[in-house]
């Protein structure tokens, strides 16, 4: 199997080569582990356990999060401490308008201010984005006066070695991963484009996908606003009529 195999330059399967690394990074104080809920984080979690090294979990707080995400944190990592980045998220959309792929300010404000001048365990894996196929296993972090060394033990783990983790050491995981959800965050994330979740998404949580209309209500008219600039962030690169129709284009990925 996958995690059983030795990589030739170490001479030490995945699991082995990640304990290896937290153990000869482990700084006095111990871990800031980033704790998100899914499957990585689940997976993270019990490495840094057998481990032995000593951390601290930390979930970020996101309103727009799955609820069964924090209900499963709750019921099965109590000791998560909860961080609130993003109080007065709604009044940052208005500001800084819709996150898009390539303008993600929502990632920096709700899962990357936590750890600050701390070593961070992070659940990050190179399989997931051509992006995240770049990183090294330890890393510097310095952004908006935040900064951390980010270790990624997961890195060469593929979604096969996290299932078989899971599996073969009986760990719980949130049930929307039984319910056709390969990968769990914010709802209507930008980085998600596949049309099956979007529908998933937009079908399962009315509440939060009302305020993601609201907000582009709130956009396109300051758009029309005389005084937008002296009000709001930067007017908007398109011209929309309608809330609805900016809603629409956003959830369309073009």
């Amino acid at each position: 199997m996958a995690l059983e195999q030795l990589e030739m330059t170490t001479g030490l399967n995945k699991i082995d080569f990640a304990i290896k690394l937290l153990r000869e990074w482990q700084p006095d104080e111990g871990y800031y582990l980033a704790f998100s809920g899914g499957k990585d984080s689940v997976v993270l979690y019990d490495i840094a356990v057998k481990s032995d090294v000593k951390f601290d979990a930390h979930y970020s707080v996101s309103p727009i999060d799955p609820p069964e995400v924090q209900k499963f944190i709750r019921e099965h990592y109590p000791d998560v401490e909860w961080e609130y980045h993003a109080k007065g998220f709604w009044n940052i959309v208005d500001k800084k308008s819709l996150p898009m792929r390539q303008q993600r300010w929502c990632c920096e404000l709700i899962k990357e201010s936590g750890g600050s001048g701390r070593i961070v365990l992070t659940g990050v894996r190179s399989g997931e984005s051509t992006k995240r196929s770049k990183k090294n296993f330890v890393e510097s972090y310095i952004r908006n006066n935040i900064k951390k060394v980010l270790v990624s033990p997961l890195l060469q783990f593929t979604d096969s070695d996290i299932w078989q983790y899971i599996r073969e050491n009986s760990l719980h995981y949130c049930s929307l991963y039984d319910e056709g959800f390969t990968r769990i965050g914010c709802i209507l994330c930008p980085m998600n484009g596949k049309k099956d979740v979007i529908k998933m998404e937009l079908e399962r949580y009315p509440k939060i996908v009302n305020l993601w209309k609201r907000a582009c209500d709130r956009l396109v008219q300051a758009n029309k606003d005389n005084n937008y600039l002296s009000k709001r962030g930067k007017p908007l690169k398109h011209h929309f009529n309608t809330g609805e129709e900016m809603f629409q284009w956003w959830i369309s990925r073009k």
